[in-house]
């Protein structure tokens, strides 16, 4: 991945993870939402993983960055939201 496809990468994850924090866990718009939430959280990581594998095997490098991004922030929220809250 070039330096600027991991810095969008980056952005994308920390533009997620900030968006589920302050729809599950800020309690501004719902009270915060229960950690079992996190399990799937981990699926629809793992989901964006595969589909980050799959757009760079299958030449859509254009894309490898979204689901990336998509992919870290997602799953480094749920794994940071089961171990601290």
């Amino acid at each position: 991945m070039k330096p600027t496809q991991a810095f969008l990468a980056l952005a994308i994850a920390c533009a997620i993870a900030t968006l589920l924090y302050l729809s599950l866990d800020s309690g501004m718009a719902t009270p915060p939402a229960e950690r079992l939430v996190s399990l799937p959280l981990l699926g629809l990581a793992a989901i964006f993983a595969v589909s980050a594998w799959a757009a760079s095997q299958s030449g859509y490098s254009t894309r490898v960055p979204l689901f990336t991004g998509l992919a870290a922030g997602v799953g480094i929220y749920a794994i940071v939201r089961v171990l601290a809250w």
